[in-house]
């Protein structure tokens, strides 16, 4: 077994494609797929069965990829550790948000990051919390800045910032418009667009339902807050989103925010990530600064 045999297999598990990992790679379909015969000979084990053209891991192939990708990650902070000695001068650091997140947290702390280390580059992935927490298991991301709580015992959690959540409506929404907060039963009444279902905001906001006693009128769903604020600004419906989400909206009057008078609607957001022996110093240098932005905020 070698470094190149590896990273064929790899290649080969996340595309489940033999001829894109050669596209990838820049090498020929036959060579991987002499490599990956080499590689399975020698473990004694199938790692791909083939099912109408399509490639798909096995049970060893699956423990062999996790495997796989500990070694690379391993190799990424052995790059890491050495570009310490020299002042950092090299690395990667990859990070998987939620769109929201990725919209209004993650700008202004990775513009620091880079100001201070121009030669570690930064790589950003969205998703839904869940695919987050797959990529970070996986060793594909490094960091995962998430809406909390998320089921990560395997994980190190650190609630970061908390976010007030308000009302969202149309400037001429013909009864909210002109006033400056409602009470939660009042929701009920006018039709909403939320979250999708799945998403961690979404699973929040039907907390706060239940709570409330309120049974929502659901009449859209999106997976993203920049899609919500122009159908609420034509009017089509009212939303729950972060403050900091519309701030900007509500300053130019394209949107109106209204407080929930009688219950503290909230939610929070964490850093999630491995909580290893060794963590890499940009790794390190990058938590610090998101917990930073938060005290000056």
């Amino acid at each position: 077994m070698d470094f190149r045999q590896l990273e064929m297999f790899v290649a080969v598990a996340e595309n489940l494609s033999f001829t894109q990992a050669g596209e990838h790679l820049r090498v020929a379909q036959s060579a991987i797929s002499r490599k990956i015969k080499l590689l399975e000979d020698e473990l004694g084990e199938p790692l791909f069965k083939r099912v109408s053209r399509r490639v798909y891991l096995t049970p060893a192939g699956e423990v062999m990829l996790r495997y796989a990708r500990r070694i690379f990650q391993d190799l990424r902070n052995a790059q890491l550790e050495v570009s310490e000695l020299s002042s950092m001068n090299r690395g990667v650091v990859r990070i998987g948000s939620g769109m929201t997140a990725c919209m209004y947290l993650l700008p202004p702390v990775l513009e620091k990051f880079r100001a201070r280390f121009p030669n570690i580059e930064t790589q950003v992935t969205t998703g839904s919390a869940e695919a987050m927490l797959g990529l970070i298991r996986g060793h594909q991301i490094d960091l995962g800045v998430l809406t909390l709580p998320v089921p990560a015992a395997d994980l190190r959690v650190i609630p970061f910032t908390t976010e007030k959540m308000v009302v969202v409506t149309s400037p001429r929404h013909p009864t909210l418009a002109r006033r400056r907060s409602l009470k939660a039963r009042e929701l009920a009444e006018h039709p909403l667009i939320l979250f999708s279902r799945g998403a961690a905001t979404r699973t929040l906001l039907e907390d706060f339902f239940a709570r409330a006693g309120i049974h929502p009128r659901v009449a859209m769903e999106s997976e993203s807050v920049a899609t919500i604020k122009p159908l609420v600004q034509i009017d089509l419906g009212v939303s729950i989103l972060p403050q900091r989400a519309v701030a900007a909206d509500t300053a130019r009057k394209e949107l109106h925010a209204l407080a929930i008078s009688d219950y503290a609607l909230t939610r929070e957001i964490g850093l999630v990530f491995f909580d290893s022996d060794y963590q890499p110093r940009a790794l390190r240098e990058l938590i610090k600064m998101f917990c930073a932005a938060t005290q000056d905020a």
